[in-house]
């Protein structure tokens, strides 16, 4: 694999999945579900808190799917976007479930929101997301850092788009932040924070900054329903039971703060004035980059907007007769490493008894339909060409071969 050499003339958009957060010990999008189930949550720390709550959510999910799911089926066979497509098209329909009544539903699809806001909550110490750090372990760090130690004196033109609910990379990006304009890189998240109006909160992002898209949101921010004001708890990560029971409103003071979160479903709606501003500036940059970089991330059915907006921008730009246009490089950071797994499997099969096996055809027709839709790669060559291939962990990726 070639090295991910920055040059420091082109533009740089970085996406995320979650996949990009494995290293921090937070969980990719299928096994939230799981952690929630074994109250296996990041900040059920030393001293036991929130334990209560945790089992609450934790049991009160299991009664949940074993109520409206076969309950002969192992709870490992159920999806998260399972769940949240039944209680929202309930919702949505004004229905009951079976026995379930609607305000019971309701209650559910809060605690399910209130348990992925615990299994994405990260133990590390601000410490490890710091750039200032000299030994960080988490690959946002280490990527913060070689960035933040090359461009201390010219302009920066990375952006990052993250779906992921954690905020180890805002963290990251925030430690950046100096008083001093000229040495500082400011975090953009192209929205109207209510924290701007606070004192001593965030302020309004400077000249020198990096943008930070969330189209997901996030677990640290709160929406206010009233003045329709949002604020982010970035600056120190709320405690799990702050961010879900009923903190007032900032700016109004009207309203409980409610989390922030586009849950994962297959009817996702970018309806919000927030989220529609955030998807338009991720327009914006995508259309301007030289380079898209994957990391972490498959093209999931459910981000099947997103793929959309993908194909719409890069069909445009393969257009030749537009001036200056071109398409962008494609890079993709895999970190299941299914790809070689797969031929190697498939190179012992066909190795058995000296290549003599009958049923060789069959059984690798087989292996091809297990690994059709699992192939991350060939999920990006469908719509891109050239995609730059690494199939290796983040922290492999920012270690070895992303360089400044």
């Amino acid at each position: 694999m070639k090295s991910f050499q920055i040059n420091p003339n082109k533009k740089y958009v970085f996406i995320m999945g979650a996949g990009a957060s494995k290293d921090d010990n937070l969980p990719i999008q299928n096994e939230i579900l799981q952690n929630i189930l074994k109250r296996k949550f990041a900040m059920s720390n030393k001293q036991g808190l929130h334990k209560k709550e945790y089992k609450k959510v934790s049991d009160g999910i299991k009664k949940l799917l074993k109520t409206i799911f076969n309950s002969n089926q192992t709870l490992e066979n159920i999806s998260l976007e399972s769940i949240f497509n039944i209680l929202e098209t309930a919702i949505s329909q004004d229905h009951n479930i079976g026995e379930v009544k609607l305000e019971k539903i309701k209650k559910y699809y809060d605690m399910l929101i209130e348990g992925i806001m615990f299994a994405t909550l990260t133990d590390a110490k601000l410490k490890e997301h710091n750039v200032l750090n000299k030994n960080p372990q988490s690959p946002y760090t280490i990527i913060g850092k070689k960035i933040f130690d090359n461009y201390k004196e010219r302009d920066i033109n990375f952006s990052f788009i993250t779906f992921n609910y954690d905020i180890c990379l805002d963290r990251v990006l925030l430690s950046m932040y100096n008083k001093d304009e000229r040495k500082t890189y400011d975090v953009d998240f192209a929205i109207e924070l209510g924290n701007y109006d606070l004192q001593d909160w965030f302020h309004r992002p400077r000249k020198r900054k990096i943008y930070l898209l969330r189209p997901h949101g996030s677990i640290n921010w709160l929406f206010c329903a009233t003045c329709g004001k949002v604020f982010s708890r970035i600056s120190q990560q709320g405690k799990p039971l702050d961010l879900v029971d009923g903190i007032k409103c900032y700016h109004c003071g009207s309203s409980s703060l409610e989390p922030y979160i586009i849950h994962p479903a297959n009817n996702r709606i970018y309806a919000n004035k927030y989220i529609t501003q955030i998807w338009s500036k991720a327009e914006q940059l995508l259309s301007e980059a030289d380079n898209w970089c994957f990391i972490g991330y498959s093209l999931p059915e459910a981000d099947r907007y997103f793929t959309y907006m993908l194909s719409r921008i890069y069909n445009f730009r393969k257009i030749k007769n537009i001036k200056n246009n071109k398409v962008p490089e494609i890079s993709v950071i895999n970190i299941n490493k299914s790809a070689n797994q797969h031929s190697e499997m498939l190179s012992k099969i066909a190795s058995c008894d000296k290549g003599k096996c009958k049923n060789l055809k069959e059984i690798t027709d087989y292996f091809e339909f297990l690994q059709k839709d699992k192939d991350v790669f060939k999920r990006f060559e469908i719509y891109f060409k050239n995609v730059i291939k690494y199939e290796c962990s983040f922290k492999d990726f920012a270690t070895k071969y992303f360089s400044v």
